[in-house]
């Protein structure tokens, strides 16, 4: 062998061989690794960002007739397929084959990051091509979104088991330090966010699996769980690698989205301090914060109006937002309520859950806790006043933000998911599917619906299969058709979504 060669052994020892790997998965866990942000813009920004009410959009893309106003006949709902099985699980697979029996800790390490990106495809598609995935056949079979789910969990639980391990062996060990943008190689970071993707998922199908969803949420937070903003799961830059903020480019250099009408609502009816953290002050007039509407019809005047509406404060530079403590809170709040033992109250994990978000953004607390007169205030749309939906209207939320332990089970509900979501924020993808899921917080539906399909009320449940699927891979993608149990469009429900 030449002596100025690295051998194989020099590689897998400190993981040089799969290590390049990583940067590729986390970045596109949320599609992040395309600084022109036209694969963020189309897999999320213009899907769940704005579903979920955190943003809107100030432009007519194809005549107003887009995913905005649920139609998808530009062929948006490619994006995010393609993003899965071009990049994520194709490095995915490389790591896991190299690793595997090799080392364990780099295997469940890659295993979670796994989980964290296709966890986000399977809740926007429902089925889709997940343990048939690099089984060397030309075509690939989708699951059913159930053997996901049961895929997603046995993966979890199969790293969570690793981790502990290696943890427990070597609490300063950092063998991924040099790839890691994530945890900076802190294996324990990762054991916590595991946990924490488990709650997560256990608590998406709570109204499908009851039973099951209590025992995998109680098993996670009997582990290392986050609980703290030192524990929040951020994607930055790190070890000469560039993290760009796409929704920096979505909003400032594209000038195609602002400040969600919904979101607006709830931060100035609440007199919440995190709207100055969270958005920019308008310029169009002498009203500090204005959101716009999903769904609603753009022209050239329309455009340069809304220019001058609210902005997310998020740049080039703010690091990609994966998971929080906070939510964490949020969903041990919620399983304490379904009567699971989360190691705490209801009451106690939602007041934890609102001082750390207000704590992660230096937002200043106050007496919000103890609010309970202040409700979602009504919106006004100065450029097009025909969107405004005004006092009144059933489609202000009226729930406030004091605990009030004597109201019922839907009530308390309401009050810990209306607070998660607004904790969540910018992740609209997480924040569309826990509305989807549980019926909060009350989203102002679209202004203009195109679909002929998706029920304005109900508003749009799911993205339809990618266009190229019916071109490359159409026996498999008609046969998870039939999985979905309904017709491939936006109206059909998930899985989970049984509420």
């Amino acid at each position: 062998m030449n002596e100025t060669e690295v051998s194989d052994e020099m590689l897998n020892y400190d993981n040089l061989r799969v290590g390049g790997f990583i940067p590729q998965i986390q970045k596109d866990i949320i599609p992040t690794s395309d600084e022109g942000a036209n694969e963020y813009q189309r897999a999320q920004n213009l899907a769940g960002d704005v579903y979920s009410g955190y943003m809107g959009a100030i432009t007519g893309f194809n005549g107003n007739t887009n995913g905005t106003t649920y139609d998808f006949s530009i062929r948006w709902q490619d994006e995010a397929f393609s993003v899965a099985y071009t990049k994520v699980m194709p490095a995915w697979k490389k790591v896991a084959e190299l690793s595997k029996g090799q080392n364990p800790s780099t295997y469940a390490f890659v295993q979670v990051l796994k989980v964290a990106a296709m966890h986000r495809i399977t809740d926007m598609y429902g089925p889709i091509p997940y343990s048939k995935f690099g089984t060397g056949s030309l075509t690939t079979a989708y699951d059913s979104q159930e053997q996901v789910y049961n895929n997603l969990f046995e993966e979890l639980n199969e790293a969570i088991e690793i981790l502990e391990d290696f943890v427990s062996k070597y609490p300063n060990s950092r063998p991924l330090k040099k790839f890691d943008l994530m945890f900076g190689g802190d294996m324990s970071k990762c054991l916590k966010f595991a946990n924490a993707l488990k709650l997560r998922l256990a608590m998406r199908t709570v109204y499908v699996q009851p039973e099951k969803a209590k025992s995998l949420a109680e098993e996670a937070v009997k582990g290392l769980i986050m609980t703290e903003n030192g524990d929040n799961v951020f994607l930055s830059s790190a070890n000469g690698v560039s993290v760009f903020n796409p929704i920096f480019v979505c909003w400032n250099t594209y000038n195609d989205i602002r400040m969600g009408a919904t979101i607006q609502s709830y931060l100035t009816g609440y007199n919440d301090s995190r709207i100055a953290k969270y958005f920019s002050k308008s310029s169009f007039d002498d009203v500090e914060y204005r959101g716009v509407r999903s769904g609603i019809l753009i022209n050239t005047t329309a455009h340069n109006n809304y220019k001058n509406y609210s902005s997310p404060n998020i740049f080039a530079n703010t690091p990609v937002q994966i998971m929080t403590a906070a939510e964490v809170s949020f969903l041990r709040a919620e399983g304490a309520l379904r009567g699971w033992n989360m190691g705490g109250t209801a009451q106690e994990f939602y007041e934890q859950g609102i001082r750390l978000s207000f704590a992660q953004w230096g937002a200043e607390l106050g007496g919000y806790l103890a609010d309970d007169e202040s409700t979602p205030a009504p919106f006004e749309d100065a450029v097009q006043p025909s969107y405004s939906i005004k006092e009144g209207n059933p489609l202000l939320p009226t729930i406030t933000v004091k605990w009030n332990e004597s109201a019922g089970f839907e009530e308390k509900l309401e009050r810990i998911i209306t607070q998660k979501w607004l904790a969540v924020f910018p992740d609209g993808q997480e924040a569309w599917s826990e509305f989807r899921r549980t019926g909060y917080p009350k989203i102002f539906p679209v202004a203009v619906n195109k679909s002929g399909v998706v029920s304005t009320q109900e508003q749009i449940r799911r993205i339809p299969f990618p266009t190229t699927e019916y071109n490359n891979n159409r026996a498999e993608v008609e046969k998870a058709v039939g999985l979905l149990g309904g017709a491939d469009n936006g109206g059909v429900k998930l899985w989970w979504d049984k509420k």
